[in-house]
């Protein structure tokens, strides 16, 4: 058993592992989370890049989903007529959503994909699949709190 695992020490016959590649490392995934290693940058940037898409597009469309919920409760409430014009309307707002939130998505996650395997390139190690998904978290959570304005002026 190693202790420390270097990057310039990349095994004999290394593949890059599938997307996810997140296994558990205790119980019967323990061997498979053992290969689950990224070694190279562009492996972190890709699985970086990866889950802050998926997490910006998720958190993005429910928010536009909300708000385009938000527009039709607001007109059927005070009495307005909802055609067909309003719910091209609603939908058009999620998709504007959708398309700021993975636009956001990729420019933060490309960042922070870079900046995160310098990191580890620069001290010599392996990354698991788990930090990629880490970091991506950490950005929707930022984007969360940072949306709050007495948040955003305090920061």
């Amino acid at each position: 058993m190693r202790l420390f695992i270097s990057s310039l020490n990349i095994p004999i016959g290394y593949s890059t592992p599938s997307f996810p590649s997140l296994f558990w490392p205790l119980g019967p995934t323990r061997s498979a989370y053992q290969v689950a290693l990224l070694y190279y940058t562009i492996d972190i940037w890709k699985f970086t890049v990866w889950w802050t898409l998926i997490l910006f597009g998720g958190l993005y469309t429910i928010v536009g989903i909300i708000a385009a919920a938000s527009s039709l409760l607001n007109k059927s409430r005070h009495n307005l007529n909802i055609g067909g014009v309003e719910i091209m309307m609603s939908f058009s707002i999620v998709f504007f959503y959708l398309i700021i939130g993975l636009t956001r998505g990729f420019c933060s996650g490309a960042v922070v994909g870079i900046v995160v395997a310098a990191i580890y390139n620069a001290g010599s190690l392996t990354m698991s699949t788990w930090i990629p998904m880490t970091w991506a978290i950490a950005q929707v959570l930022y984007d969360i709190a940072s949306s709050y304005s007495t948040t955003s002026i305090i920061l």
